[in-house]
């Protein structure tokens, strides 16, 4: 099973750099971390948690009209890897089918 595209790339990436270049930037990822929409405020109830995460994750997918999917999270700016990681994702995966 190969990865989409854009996620390849961040994985081809991260391949090519020394730890501390990763380290920074996984935090550089984290410093982009998109903000919840507003629309997903106020009907938080509706994102699924990450229960065997120790930061309290949730998500929710959304998916579009051309059968994307967007990515949402919510994780406490406390958690910059965990939202370094989300974002991760979210650049790599948002749009894919």
């Amino acid at each position: 099973m190969s990865l989409p595209t854009k996620l390849q790339e961040i994985v081809d990436d991260f391949a090519s750099m020394t730890r501390e270049e990763k380290l920074e930037t996984l935090i550089a990822y984290a410093e982009s971390f998109p903000p919840l929409p507003d629309w997903l405020k106020e009907e938080r109830a509706k994102m699924e948690p990450v229960p065997e995460c120790m930061t309290p994750v949730f998500l929710f997918g959304e998916k579009q009209p051309d059968g994307g999917i967007l990515f949402h999270f919510d994780i406490p700016p406390q958690s910059p890897t965990v939202r370094g990681l989300a974002s991760i994702l979210t650049n790599g995966l948002n749009g894919c089918t």
